[in-house]
């Protein structure tokens, strides 16, 4: 018997070896995707042009300008003279965030007196937006201090803090830095985005070029022929873990907190659960074509529902229930725990476990329609 799941096993590297196409994909495509999805998939805003209408043209207008500048979430696209200019701009995207400085705006600082100024924000994309409204609020709120403290000076008292005082302390992720949460997420998009395809192509190419009636006619049971051609993906699922990981802590900087073993093993439950699922999809479709299209019918729920993009805490209660048949749901919580929180086996087995069930039923349901199908 490990004879034969053995030959199975070196026939499929050998045709891993001679298709071009797959090797790029296994080495090349979850690089290239990691370094897409590393600077692209972020929820941090970066330089995000303003047009600024500076009506009062004054030094304590400019300091407040400035005060944008400086905090390097937003870059000024134009100064424009009247309100017109401003709404051209938002109209055709040229700036996504007006600031409308009134001419009394000086006049009132120095007297004391609170000023207004105006935000108006492209709402087109909510997110963006929000986070840019919450930027400009720690900025004005920061004006604001400066602005109390300046008027308390000149009028010759002393400004008394009292009250409660705010020591923040950040854990696991101490800079705050949005790529430190998004590449351990990646890395479970790309390890599903791989060998599920894979696998379902390697099966239904056997069925469409015919070799598969030649290995149904040999001794090799349907079981041994099940093994044979998991192994070889199972153990490319590991070295491309190895190669994300790599890139992301050598080139993204993104520390590992947690024991590689660790990480490891997860990894190699998630990848039999994905195995599954491909070999599922592989049962049910008959070209390759239709194994890509049912790849991404499951691909999809497990990346915009798994916590990846959007929190499962937000989402309905009907949403959040199905979440938990998702298995990226349980790995993302996994990975990020490993690598952020250096947490061990023994503090994540409640994402394992379901995992681990996930895992059983799907590869049970494959189990039975591959011995149907190719058996």
């Amino acid at each position: 018997m490990f004879n034969r799941i053995f030959r199975i096993i070196r026939k499929e590297f050998i045709q891993i070896r001679r298709d071009s196409g797959v090797r790029k994909m296994i080495v090349i495509a979850p690089l290239l995707q990691l370094f897409v999805y590393g600077y692209v998939v972020a929820t941090e805003i970066r330089e995000l042009p303003i047009v600024v209408l500076d009506r009062s043209n004054s030094a304590e207008s400019r300091r407040l300008v400035e005060r944008f500048l400086a905090s390097g979430y937003f870059v000024v696209e134009d100064h424009v003279n009247n309100l017109d200019e401003v709404t051209a701009q938002l109209d055709d995207g040229r700036s996504l965030m007006g600031i409308v400085i009134p001419e009394d705006y000086a006049s009132k600082i120095r007297r004391g007196v609170q000023a207004k100024v105006q935000i108006l924000v492209d709402g087109t994309n909510s997110n963006t937006a929000t986070i840019a409204l919450a930027y400009t609020a720690g900025i004005v709120a920061v004006e604001n201090n400066d602005l109390i403290e300046s008027n308390f000076e000149r009028l010759g008292l002393r400004l008394i803090e009292a009250g409660i005082d705010q020591q923040e302390r950040v854990w696991f992720n101490p800079s705050l830095r949005a790529i430190n949460y998004m590449v351990p997420g990646i890395m479970c998009v790309l390890l599903m985005e791989l060998m599920m395809p894979l696998i379902a192509f390697s099966l239904v190419r056997e069925r469409e070029r015919g070799t598969i009636e030649q290995l149904m006619v040999t001794p090799v049971h349907a079981g041994e022929m099940l093994v044979g051609k998991t192994v070889p993906y199972a153990l490319l699922g590991l070295v491309d873990i190895l190669l994300i990981l790599a890139a992301g802590t050598f080139w993204f900087k993104v520390p590992m907190a947690g024991s590689l073993g660790t990480l490891l093993i997860y990894a190699s439950l998630f990848i039999v659960v994905t195995l599954g699922m491909g070999i599922l999809i592989a049962t049910m479709v008959s070209t390759q074509q239709q194994a890509a299209l049912g790849s991404q019918f499951m691909l999809i729920p497990n990346i915009l529902l798994s916590g990846f993009m959007f929190p499962i805490e937000s989402m309905p209660d009907f949403m959040q229930a199905f979440t938990t048949i998702l298995p990226m749901r349980y790995f993302l919580v996994i990975v990020r725990g490993i690598m952020m929180k250096g947490l061990g086996a023994a503090e994540l087995w409640d994402q394992g476990l379901p995992l681990a069930i996930i895992g059983t039923i799907v590869f049970s349901v494959s189990w039975y329609r591959f011995r149907k199908v190719f058996g």
